[in-house]
């Protein structure tokens, strides 16, 4: 009997039936045949929306004219609820209304009351094909509004499916790439080892991933995480292909961005290193020579570039002469450059230039780098000083006679102890950090620090800075500033 089909299942039903003779016939076919239902009847169309208002069944079985309405009128509210319509003066017209209502199946009652036996198979179909909808409408709608590009095709490469972000990633209209052979998507219009196994990128959490690269409707490639599976029809064999593309353009340039750092990162602590080594020989040579002032100055300065290097130095700006400040650091450099005949010069006329800028941070570049023009430069030399208006931007040089070096030989100099070694011999340690923290506070003001030679075989030091905002008029009211 039909009642096997489904021994382990109770399903709730709703009968509407305003015919008392047939609501008994119903009852009486479940009753004899067992059937797991567990019935709630209505006798009209008003008390029937009446019941849906306040429960849920698994299925709705209705006949067509009741005395208040038809079933159209149960179809338009039963919602998701599966219907199944009976009529004993049944046509093939409102059998169609039916259908196109909504109605899972159309029976016919016969005077032998024969159709109560399609019942049972028919209630177990339209509950079966409802949970099938259901499925399929969740899962177009997390494929529709995933984020990640999903695409079908059948086994001889065909595109029979593409969800929204597929069509947003790649360019295409849902119309125009239907039909179109999967192969379209590759770099080479075609699968191949050389356009599929491109390159590798780092998983989440350990191992790594192969990526592929893919094209847009417009040409543009790009890379993509890639996962593809087969689908299995009912008899075992494959059916078609899904494809899952994930665009990993932001993810690849964050990856390079970390392997950059990274990078700069090693350098750094290298660097860091081979400087805290060096500063600590010159300290103890210092000390045992009894030189307790230079090493003073060679401790303040890796003081202040490890401030630096740990972000943790600040500028206190403010708005004052920098030709005045050139003019007080060449004055106080006088009796120094005397000890050894040096001429040391302002080349620069006594003008206004109003800059917004650490007054403390410049004056100590003035001084670092006055201090090795002096030192480096021979007996009976000339050393020069000169300020320049750039427009929005200042431009100093400081002029040696020192050995000649090349435009932007001043970076490894700074950044690498063993030339640094070279070019401060012994007698000269109180300068081996005093041009990183020229360049390092030039750089914190937005400005740029390099060497030139001139062809009268000089050395001139430059940089540039930035006059931060500083008004015209401002430089025709200047506020005095300590002397060095």
């Amino acid at each position: 009997m039909e009642n096997n089909i489904m021994e382990n299942t109770r399903y709730k039903i709703l009968l509407i039936e305003d015919d008392q003779l047939d609501q008994m016939a119903f009852k009486r076919f479940v009753e004899n045949n067992a059937i797991p239902y567990d019935c709630t009847i209505s006798g009209s169309v008003s008390q029937a929306k009446q019941v849906l208002n306040s429960d849920q069944f698994d299925i709705i079985i209705t006949d067509h004219s009741l005395g208040d309405g038809t079933a159209l009128e149960i179809l338009e509210a039963a919602k998701n609820t599966p219907v199944i319509v009976v009529t004993g003066a049944g046509d093939e017209e409102t059998a169609v209304k039916a259908w196109k209502a909504g109605a899972y199946d159309y029976l016919v009652k016969d005077l032998g009351q024969n159709y109560l036996k399609a019942i049972p198979i028919t209630v177990e179909n339209a509950i079966r094909h409802n949970m099938v909808e259901k499925k399929l409408q969740l899962l177009s709608g997390a494929v529709m509004s995933t984020d990640d590009s999903i695409y079908i095709t059948d086994m001889q490469g065909k595109i029979v499916y593409v969800n929204k972000a597929f069509c947003k990633t790649y360019g295409y209209k849902e119309e125009e790439i239907v039909g179109q052979n999967g192969n379209l998507l590759w770099i080479g219009k075609h699968q191949s080892r050389n356009t599929r196994s491109v390159f590798q990128t780092k998983a989440v959490g350990s191992g790594w991933e192969v990526g592929f690269y893919h094209r847009r409707k417009d040409d543009s490639v790009f890379p993509v995480s890639l996962s593809r599976s087969n689908i299995k029809g009912t008899n075992g064999r494959d059916v078609a292909i899904v494809g899952v593309a994930r665009d990993i353009t932001e993810r690849i340039l964050r990856e390079d961005e970390l392997r950059t750092e990274s990078l700069k990162f090693k350098e750094k602590n290298q660097l860091q290193n081979e400087m805290a080594i060096l500063v600590t020989e010159t300290l103890q040579k210092l000390l045992e020579d009894g030189n307790i002032e230079t090493a003073k100055k060679v401790a303040g300065d890796y003081l202040d570039i490890a401030k630096i290097d740990t972000d943790k130095m600040e500028l206190n700006k403010q708005k004052f002469n920098f030709t005045s400040l050139a003019s007080q650091a060449v004055e106080a450099f006088l009796p120094f450059a005397a000890e050894k005949n040096i001429d040391l010069k302002k080349l620069t006329p006594d003008s206004e230039l109003v800059v917004n800028a650490d007054y403390d941070r410049m004056a100590q570049v003035l001084i670092n780098l006055l201090s090795r023009a002096i030192k480096i430069s021979p007996v009976n030399g000339h050393v020069g000083v000169r300020v320049k208006d750039a427009g929005n931007e200042l431009t100093a040089e400081i002029q040696d006679e020192g050995q000649p070096l090349e435009r932007n030989e001043i970076h490894n100099i700074i950044n690498c102890p063993d030339l640094i070694k070279e070019q401060f011999p012994a007698g000269q340690e109180d300068l081996i950090l005093g041009l990183r923290i020229a360049k390092e506070f030039i750089e914190m003001h937005g400005g740029h620090i390099w060497a030139e030679s001139s062809e009268s075989k000089q050395n001139i030091f430059c940089f540039t800075v930035p006059k931060s905002g500083v008004r015209q008029e401002d430089n025709m009211q200047v506020s005095s500033a300590d002397a060095i």
